[in-house]
C-alpha cells in the first residue's frame, strides 16, 4: 500500500509524516522529506505517534450513563437522546445555556462545524483550548499588527541576526525547531533566552536573562526607555508605520534599568546588553507559554512593543513567532471565539453577513469563555466537549470537576476514556488523527491536510460525521465531506479565503494564510488603518500573600499535554522540582515525599532538585495528575487565560 501523507498530532510545528499501513494498521511513521517546513525531521514523539492509535484506553462504542456506570448504546439512540435533551434545555433556558468547547486536535473543518452548530442553537458560548495557552498572544498580535498569528516563518530563523526566545523550551516543546536554531547560530545569529529556569534551550544562548516570573512587563518597558533615551530605536519606522508612540513614551519613561535589576533579578549589564542586541536589524521576537501564561496579554504587549520600537518586522529575518503547542491550536483559535464570529468581530454587520451564508439568525450576545463557564459562571446547563480533557487540564481541578457534575447535560466526544469522559452523561467515541481527514493550521500559518490512513476501531466515527449527524437531528443540515466544509469555511473566514485545496493537500507546497507569505507586513499592517499600534502597559506587581514558592508549570519532551495521547511513552513520577538551596532551607531531601499546598488545593509528590531553577521558584510538568489540583484559577482580566505560572505554594516535607 502507498505511504499515506499526514501531519504529526503533537505540537504546533505540524511536521509532515508518511504512514506505513499493513493489515489495516499503521505500523510505522516515516518523516516526510518533501514537507515544506519539517523537511524530513521529526522528534521522538512524532516518530512513534502511531502507537497512540492503539492504546487499550481507546473507546469503541457510544456510552450512556445509567446510575453510576456506563452502558453501551447504539449511535441512533445516543444521538436522538442528546438532541432531545438539548432541545429541552434550549426551550427552558434559552440558547445561552448551551456551550460547545473544543480541544486543538480537531481539524479546521470540525472546528468550523462546532462554530456553526452552536450559533444555530442560539449561543456564542464557543471556545477552544487556545484560550488556556496563547489567547494573550493572539489578542496582542491582532491589535498590534493585525493578525493573531506568527508574522514570520520559522524558516526565517536562519536569516536572523538575533533570535529572542522568551518563556519557551524549544528542546522540550518543539524539538524539530532546534535544527533551525542551530543553523541560525552557524550563520552567526545571537540567541537571547529569557526564562526563570536555565533550560536546555538556554544552553544555546549567547545571552541568558534569568528573570523573576511575572516581571516581564517591567523588563521590557525599562529596555524600551533605555533604547529611546539612547537614540537606539528606529525613528523612521516609528514615525511612518506606527501609531500610539507618544502615549507609549509617557508610560515607559518611568521605567529604569536600575529598578529593573531589582524587580526582575537580572543584572543591569545583561539588561543593557539585551537592549543593544535588539536595537539592530534582523531580530526575531519569539515566545512560548512562559510569557502568555506567566504574564497574560500585557506581557505579550510589552514584548511586541519592543519589536515595533526597533522596527524589526516586515522583512526577512525579523518579526514575531508564537510557539504554539498543538497541531491545530492556531486554527482552533482562529475560528472558535465567544467574543468574535468566524468572519470577524461580533458586530450586527458581521452577524447579518453570516446569517445570509448560513441561512439562520446569528446571535449577537457575547459568549462565555471555557474558563469562565467552568470557573466563574453557572449559566451553562448543557456542554459538549470535543476532544478536550478539561477535568485534567484546567486549573483548580477540584472546582472544575464539581462544575462538570452540576451540568444537566455533559456530552464528551473523545477517543479515550479521559478524566472528563468519566464525568459525562454521554461519551461518543471518535476517530483519531490517522483515522479521519481534514486540515490543520501550524504555528507557521501553514495549512496542511491530514489524509485518512486507517479506519477507527469498533464503532468510533469521525468527529465531523458526529457533529453533522447531531446537527441534523437538531434541524441543521451541514456537509459531511471535509472538502466541501473546507470550501464553505473559506467563504466565511477571510484569513483562509485565498487558500487552494490542491496546495493544502500537497505537503511540499507553501499554503500559508492569508496570501502564502513567509513574512507578513512588508508593505502595510493588517490592522484597520494599516498601521502598527503601540499598546502601552503598566507593570502590576503580583500579590504574594505569604512567603511560599512560585510554582511554574511546563512541558517535558517525552510527554504531551494531559498525556492521553502520549501515555504509551511510559509513566513519569509525580514530582515537584526545587532549587537545591531551597530544599536545604526547607529540610527536604532528594526523593522525599512532600506536601505541596496552595490556596486551591494540595498534592503529595516526590521532591527533586533542579539545578537551573531560580531560588524562590518551583517547577512541575503540566501533564501530571497532581499539578492542577494545586494550580489556582487566577485568570488574566482581559483574555481570561489561567495564569498557570504564578501560583504561590508551600512545600512541606513528610516523614518517610
Amino acid at each position: 500500500m502507498p505511504l499515506v501523507p499526514s501531519i504529526c498530532p503533537y505540537c504546533g510545528v505540524g511536521c509532515g509524516l508518511l504512514l506505513d499501513v499493513e493489515g489495516g494498521k499503521v505500523v510505522r511513521v516515516i518523516p516526510n522529506k518533501n514537507h515544506v517546513l519539517s523537511k524530513g525531521k521529526v522528534c521522538g514523539k512524532g516518530a512513534s505517534a502511531h502507537k497512540s492509535l492503539y492504546l487499550p484506553s481507546r473507546l469503541t462504542r457510544p456510552l450512556k450513563r445509567v446510575g453510576g456506570s456506563f452502558v453501551e448504546v447504539s449511535w441512533d439512540e445516543v444521538l436522538n437522546e442528546i438532541a432531545d435533551k438539548i432541545k429541552e434545555i434550549r426551550e427552558k433556558y434559552g440558547g445561552r445555556a448551551i456551550a460547545i468547547y473544543g480541544g486543538c486536535q480537531n481539524t479546521l473543518e470540525e472546528v468550523y462545524l462546532m462554530s456553526k452548530l452552536v450559533r444555530f442553537l442560539g449561543s456564542n458560548n464557543v471556545d477552544s483550548c487556545a484560550r488556556v495557552c496563547h489567547e494573550p498572544s493572539a489578542t496582542a498580535l491582532r491589535e498590534t499588527v493585525g493578525v493573531g498569528a506568527s508574522g514570520t516563518s520559522v524558516e526565517e530563523m536562519v536569516n536572523a541576526k538575533v533570535i529572542v526566545i522568551a518563556g519557551e523550551q524549544l528542546t522540550e516543546s518543539h524539538p524539530v525547531l532546534v535544527d533551525y536554531l542551530l543553523k541560525a547560530k552557524e550563520r552567526g545569529a545571537k540567541v537571547v533566552v529569557i526564562d526563570p529556569v536555565f533550560t536546555k534551550t538556554a544552553r544555546y544562548a549567547t545571552l541568558f536573562l534569568q528573570v523573576n516570573q511575572g516581571t516581564d512587563v517591567y523588563l521590557y518597558n525599562a529596555v524600551a526607555n533605555y533604547l529611546i533615551q539612547n537614540g537606539l530605536y528606529d525613528k523612521e519606522f516609528v514615525m511612518k508605520r506606527t501609531k500610539g508612540f507618544e502615549d507609549y513614551v509617557r508610560v515607559i519613561s518611568r521605567y529604569t534599568i536600575e529598578k529593573a535589576e531589582k524587580i526582575t533579578g537580572v543584572p543591569k549589564g545583561k539588561i543593557i546588553e539585551f537592549a543593544e542586541l535588539i536595537s539592530q536589524k534582523g531580530v526575531i521576537f519569539s515566545w512560548g507559554l512562559g510569557l502568555s501564561e506567566g504574564g497574560g496579554v500585557d506581557a505579550v504587549r510589552a514584548y511586541l512593543n519592543l519589536m515595533l520600537l526597533t522596527g524589526n518586522v516586515g522583512f526577512s529575518g525579523a518579526g514575531p513567532i508564537v510557539y504554539r503547542g498543538q497541531s491545530n491550536v492556531q486554527g482552533s483559535g482562529d475560528l472558535l471565539k465567544p467574543w468574535q464570529l468566524p468572519n470577524g468581530p461580533l458586530t450586527p454587520e458581521n452577524a447579518e453577513r453570516l446569517s445570509r451564508i448560513w441561512g439562520f439568525p446569528v446571535p449577537l450576545e457575547r459568549g462565555l469563555t471555557v474558563t469562565d463557564a467552568l470557573l466563574n459562571d453557572n449559566s451553562v446547563r448543557a456542554m459538549i466537549l470535543v476532544n478536550f480533557n478539561v477535568a485534567h487540564s484546567m486549573p483548580n481541578r477540584a472546582k472544575v470537576i464539581r462544575r462538570l457534575r452540576e451540568l444537566d447535560l455533559l456530552v464528551v466526544l473523545d477517543a479515550y476514556m479521559t478524566e472528563t469522559a468519566e464525568l459525562a452523561h454521554y461519551v461518543l467515541p471518535v476517530a483519531m488523527w490517522a483515522e479521519s481527514e481534514g486540515s490543520v493550521t501550524s504555528l507557521d500559518r501553514l495549512v496542511k491536510w491530514r489524509f485518512k490512513a486507517v479506519d477507527p476501531p469498533g464503532e468510533a466515527r469521525q468527529t465531523l460525521f458526529v457533529l453533522a449527524d447531531l446537527g441534523e437531528r437538531l434541524g441543521l443540515r451541514t456537509g459531511r465531506d471535509p472538502r466541501e466544509v473546507f470550501e464553505e469555511m473559506k467563504e466565511v473566514v477571510p484569513l483562509y479565503s485565498k487558500l487552494g485545496l490542491a496546495d493544502v493537500m500537497d505537503h511540499s507546497k507553501n499554503s500559508r494564510y492569508p496570501n502564502g507569505e513567509l513574512v507578513l507586513y512588508s508593505e502595510k499592517f493588517l490592522t484597520k488603518d494599516g498601521f502598527a499600534h503601540f499598546v502601552p502597559v503598566e507593570y502590576r506587581e503580583i500579590d504574594r500573600r505569604g512567603n511560599g514558592l512560585v510554582l511554574i508549570t511546563g512541558r517535558v519532551v517525552t510527554h504531551y499535554n494531559t498525556d492521553s495521547l502520549s501515555r504509551y511513552m511510559g509513566d513519569i513520577e509525580e514530582a515537584i522540582y526545587l532549587n537545591p538551596e531551597d530544599m536545604r532551607e526547607l529540610g527536604i531531601r532528594e526523593g522525599q515525599e512532600v506536601l505541596v499546598r496552595s490556596q486551591c488545593g494540595e498534592a503529595r509528590v516526590k521532591a527533586r532538585k533542579m539545578e537551573g531553577l531560580k531560588r524562590g521558584f518551583a517547577f512541575m510538568p503540566n501533564f501530571l495528575d497532581s499539578v492542577n489540583y494545586v494550580v489556582c484559577d487566577v485568570l488574566d482580566p482581559e483574555t481570561r487565560i489561567p495564569l498557570y505560572k504564578s501560583t504561590e505554594v508551600t512545600v512541606t516535607p513528610l516523614s518517610n
